[in-house]
């Protein structure tokens, strides 16, 4: 996933900086930002910082009071479905809780979208989705940027062919998920079942059949969520282990 900066520029830069300070707890909820100081780390106008403040302040992340100044929120008010949060939490470190919370929004959403795809699809679709598994199956022990973006293509090639323009834009929670089981090297730790995994739900696609292919995906994800389960339990994550492994 291309972060804010790579897109926008100077003014992204520092919407970066302070974002993903805030969501990765090195400013604090009650933490004040101290414009004079971010004027001269980023070396930018008070106009774009002001301007990227206000960005911030959008997304829930900041706020501003009369004598306290510009202040970190709590969590609760954080727009946490804001592409940009979710971007900063799934970066090179990404948020184990993310992780958990979205494999559990997955289990929900990701399973229907195979059995409504397996209904719905077009020919053009369903070579979109073949095309995705193969990538991924000739990618799946090359480079993880490659095995990220075959991954997340086949995903969101389903929810395409699901045939529904709202459950498509669940791509928004799709993308964060799958670009975070990636950076914590998940989905190389299930070997060959990652890609026979995979491999079940696009047959079942193709051969339309809803039941199967409902039954695939479920299957995926609860793989998916063992591995997470075994890794994040052996320390290198969340302390907890995600319920979907039980």
């Amino acid at each position: 996933m291309a972060t804010p900066s790579a897109r926008r520029g100077l003014h992204a830069q520092v919407v970066d900086l302070l974002g993903l300070r805030i969501v990765s707890g090195e400013l604090e909820p009650g933490d004040t930002i101290d414009y004079e100081t971010y004027l001269v780390e980023c070396d930018v106008s008070r106009t774009v910082l002001r301007e990227a403040i206000k960005v911030l302040s959008a997304k829930g992340l900041l706020d501003a009071r009369p004598r306290l100044g510009t202040y970190v929120t709590e969590r609760a008010r954080w727009q946490l479905l804001d592409g940009d949060v979710m971007a900063w939490r799934s970066g090179d470190e990404p948020d184990p809780a993310l992780v958990r919370d979205l494999e559990e929004v997955r289990m929900i959403f990701e399973p229907a979208a195979a059995r409504l795809a397996a209904a719905r699809r077009t020919e053009p679709q369903l070579a979109a989705i073949g095309t995705a598994f193969e990538r991924m199956r000739l990618d799946s022990r090359g480079q993880v940027a490659q095995v990220v973006d075959a991954d997340i293509g086949l995903h969101l090639a389903i929810l395409r062919a699901a045939g529904n323009e709202l459950l498509e834009q669940f791509e928004v929670v799709l993308q964060p998920a799958l670009v975070s089981r990636h950076a914590m090297a998940l989905s190389h730790e299930s070997g060959g079942d990652y890609v026979r995994l995979h491999e079940d739900v696009y047959l079942a696609i193709a051969a339309g059949d809803e039941n199967r292919a409902e039954e695939a995906m479920r299957l995926l994800i609860v793989d998916a969520s063992h591995h997470s389960a075994s890794l994040l339990g052996s320390g290198r994550g969340a302390r907890s282990r995600s319920p979907l492994a039980h």
